[in-house]
């Protein structure tokens, strides 16, 4: 995994994660949670590339 792709996506997990606790300090439990798709899918993606 390259160094721009690798801070790419902690940007975009970092910006997900900051989303969703927003969402939840709003009150808005249906978009706060409505993120962990995409990090289930980050997830994913990150555990196939690593090796």
């Amino acid at each position: 995994m390259s160094k721009t792709f690798a801070s790419f996506m902690i940007l975009l997990v970092i910006s997900l994660v900051s989303f969703g606790t927003w969402q939840l300090f709003l009150g808005n439990f249906e978009a706060a949670f409505s993120s962990v798709p995409f990090l289930l899918a980050v997830y994913f993606f990150v555990k196939v590339y690593r090796k």
